[in-house]
């Protein structure tokens, strides 16, 4: 279970927060994108043990819709970036608000965050989850040329 600490602003006391979902970090292997910002795996629980096309939301951003202007570029992009067996580490966050997959940090085999990679390549829009879901620009625009 993560805890946290957090100081008071009066007192300068330490409380410590306990999130009520755990994280876990696991070793997986990635299988198709559905979109610019989902993608299924097989996720290595240990024991061999393997759950086989988990549904995975990247935490932290949002892409286009596969709908809208943009989106199947996006989702082509994910798939060329984080091509499918590509051995990944998996940090999951929290189950999403819709049920059936969650929310999680995906380190690619070089150690690049894959959300902030995207971020920074202008295919998402950096998100924490809560209000109106930002989207990226389109005709995008890299921060990082």
């Amino acid at each position: 279970v993560l805890q946290t600490a957090r100081r008071g602003h009066e007192r300068g006391f330490v409380a410590w927060v306990v999130d009520t979902q755990p994280t876990y970090t696991y070793a997986g292997v990635l299988g198709a994108g559905h979109d610019g910002d989902n993608l299924r795996l097989a996720i290595d629980l240990g024991l061999d043990q393997w759950i086989e096309g988990a549904s995975v939301r990247l935490h932290g951003g949002n892409a286009r819709e596969l709908d809208d202007v943009g989106g199947p570029e996006a989702a082509a992009n994910l798939r060329r970036v984080a091509p499918p067996g590509s051995r990944v580490v998996l940090r999951s966050l929290r189950s999403d608000k819709f049920g059936g997959r969650y929310g999680a940090r995906v380190t690619l085999p070089d150690g690049t965050d894959l959300t902030e990679l995207l971020i920074a390549d202008g295919w998402l829009a950096r998100w924490d989850g809560r209000g109106l879901k930002p989207v990226p620009p389109w005709p995008r625009t890299p921060t990082n040329f």
